[in-house]
């Protein structure tokens, strides 16, 4: 557990490389192994590699300053499009479902760092390994299509809507995934910005430093695992999440939950929680305070300031917000619509300012790709 008023730790945290090798060897990687002993590399400014169903596509970029754009069409190709910094292409067929490649993604321990005001380590610990089970992937042998690139890279990387698996693992930079709908993705991030637009998946999405943000998207089962990274989510269906920090603020603006699990957790960031469907939200925190605001009478239970309930139109899905040193906030509608508010709740509206962005207009399946291909 953080300690109060510690610091997170910035410094980069490897998570492909973590001392636990046994899970790496077994899972991530694992998937790095499955690209080995391709045909030769090419690089190319842009290349198109045509695949089956449920094809699977691992884009790996070293280092920061990086922008990578993920795209959907209705094309059995994916094409890659690089700029300065060539694009390595590998592809293959694999067979998953096996003991080497399974049904599932094993995710290696998380350590972390906290720091006091002063810069001393004031405390450590390790989010635990788990398992994410792929959800809607077939077993048997898939397209296996590999994108790597160097620091600095400028990618655009154009899927097909029948993607089987869609993993990114980027140091740095900007990633931005439009209007994704393959049947399971797997982000990897250590610092800079996550940025998904219409996407309709299922989910495992690990930031360490920054701040991941999803806008108009829809989740059968979402797993966010963050430590000094801020998540945003705004206008999102969840059917599963759960969402968990060290120090990162969450926020979950003007969305809707399907019965299923709902849960948010951090150690010393603030938890936001905005609806606008029936559900009934629980709030606790230890050191700081829940804070309600419903613009249509909502029954509100709070017992203490560091506890609430709030049952939202007639109530639904239940929802809990956990933190042990931020504060909770509850309410209907989003911050966005609210002009003016309460001093305490400025660090949550500035927060989500801060990180919003415009949803840019998104046709997912009728991409046509870069003019020199044609259709």
């Amino acid at each position: 557990m953080t300690p109060h008023g510690a610091t997170p730790y910035t410094l980069p945290v490897d998570v492909l490389r973590t001392p636990a090798s046994r899970w790496l060897t077994a899972g991530l990687g694992a998937l790095v192994a499955l690209c080995a002993g391709l045909t030769s590399p090419a690089a190319a400014e842009s290349s198109l590699v045509d695949v089956g169903d449920q094809a699977v596509v691992i884009v790996q970029v070293a280092g920061r300053g990086n922008a990578v754009t993920i795209r959907t069409w209705d094309r059995p190709s994916v094409e890659v499009d690089s700029g300065d910094v060539p694009a390595t292409i590998t592809h293959r067929m694999t067979a998953f479902g096996t003991v080497r490649m399974p049904l599932a993604a094993p995710i290696p321990p998380m350590p972390y760092v906290a720091h006091d005001g002063a810069g001393q380590v004031t405390g450590q610990g390790v989010l635990p390994p788990e398992d994410f089970p792929y959800s809607g992937f077939r077993p048997g042998p898939h397209d296996v299509v590999r994108i790597s690139a160097e620091a600095g890279a400028r990618l655009t990387v154009t899927v097909p809507a029948s993607t089987g698996l869609l993993q990114t693992r980027v140091g740095g930079g900007l990633t931005t995934i439009d209007g994704y709908r393959g049947a399971d993705l797997f982000v990897v991030q250590n610092y800079g910005r996550v940025q998904m637009n219409g996407v309709t998946t299922t989910a495992f999405l690990q930031m360490i430093n920054g701040a991941l943000y999803a806008v108009g998207s829809s989740f059968d089962r979402v797993r966010v695992r963050a430590n000094a990274a801020n998540i945003i989510f705004e206008r999102c269906r969840s059917k599963q999440i759960e969402a968990t920090s060290v120090s990162g603020a969450i926020v979950y603006d003007g969305g809707t939950f399907d019965p299923g699990l709902a849960r948010f957790e951090s150690q010393t960031g603030n938890i936001a929680l905005g609806v606008t469907a029936p559900a009934e939200l629980a709030g606790r925190t230890q050191d700081g305070r829940v804070y309600t605001q419903f613009e249509r009478g909502t029954p509100i239970a709070q017992p203490a300031d560091g506890a609430a309930t709030a049952t939202y139109e007639g109530g639904g899905p239940l929802v809990n917000a956990i933190t042990t040193h931020g504060s909770v906030y509850l309410y209907d509608g989003s911050l966005a619509n609210r002009r003016a508010v309460a001093p305490e709740w400025r660090p949550v509206q500035q927060l989500f300012s801060a990180h919003r962005r415009p949803a840019p207009a998104i046709a997912p399946h009728s991409y046509r790709g870069s003019s020199h291909h044609g259709t």
